[in-house]
């Protein structure tokens, strides 16, 4: 099943007027966030000019009776004209299937170049699971090549809480991009909250997720705890202390009772690394 297929089973009517209040939105509906200020901007242009593009439905069939149609495109339209208090919009019906209207409403929403990429990423990944076509069709017919869209797909690799901080944050695609070559989140956070506290830039947060997986994010994301340093002739000893910290760190997560410690005696250093039965 590929997209012109689903376009040509459309069987489209006349512009007829529906009373807004028999609509419900499409929920494969790929767009998650409507502007508020958008929203009302559009809704005084349509007080005043009426509404010119047509907002596309299907007739659905509901226990109630009380909802006849099912939005395939335009949920911003139709949300528009409730909110200018109007009655009736003007409407092109079609039939098609479940598949068909969520592809249809991704095509609307693509073609305006207006969803977030994780809105896209969700619409293509809903697209897969409706239809169950191979992604490498779904790519032809959205006229993309199949690595594209796999890179979009591994965006939703991402938690529920790092896209809010990512959209809130206007993060590029590019930044997400780097941050999902980590595989767990807890890992994630502490980068993804030094890319907003420090505001890097795409380039930079690739550079701090290389350096992450080089061993080398404690030069670039601040700790709380300090490692401890020597005083006198012995001097600072950072970087034997942290690698002793790595060492225990290792001996920890296989298992074992580790610690270490350390005494100065007669101007040298006694390093004592205990690991219990």
């Amino acid at each position: 099943m590929d997209l012109p297929s689903v376009l040509k089973a459309y069987k489209k009517s006349k512009t007829v007027f529906i009373d807004l209040n028999e609509i419900t939105p499409n929920p494969l509906q790929p767009r998650r966030f409507f502007d508020k200020s958008d929203l009302q901007s559009l809704a005084s242009s349509i007080k005043n000019c009426g509404l010119i593009q047509p907002i596309a439905v299907k007739r659905i069939d509901t226990p109630s009776r009380e909802l006849k149609y099912e939005i395939i495109a335009g949920e911003r339209r139709w949300r528009a004209c409730k909110m200018a208090g109007i009655k009736e919009a003007p409407c092109i019906v079609f039939e098609t299937d479940q598949s068909g209207s969520a592809i249809m409403a991704l095509v609307e929403n693509l073609q305006r170049s207006d969803l977030s990429f994780f809105e896209e990423a969700l619409a293509m990944q809903t697209i897969l699971k409706v239809t169950e076509m191979p992604q490498s069709e779904l790519a032809h017919s959205l006229s993309i090549s199949q690595s594209t869209l796999s890179n979009k797909l591994r965006l939703l690799r991402l938690s529920e809480r790092e896209r809010l901080i990512a959209v809130e944050n206007s993060f590029s695609e590019r930044h997400c991009r780097a941050l999902v070559r980590i595989d767990s989140e807890q890992e994630r956070l502490p980068i993804l909250q030094s890319i907003v506290s420090k505001k890097l830039t795409a380039p930079e947060a690739e550079k701090l997720v290389e350096e992450h997986f080089n061993g080398k994010t404690e030069r670039m994301i601040p700790h709380k705890k300090k490692n401890p340093t020597l005083k006198g002739k012995i001097g600072n000893m950072k970087l034997l202390y942290n690698t002793l910290d790595k060492a225990v760190l290792m001996l920890k997560t296989s298992g074992y009772n580790a610690s270490w410690d350390k005494q100065e005696s007669d101007g040298a250093l006694v390093v004592t690394i205990c690991v219990k039965k």
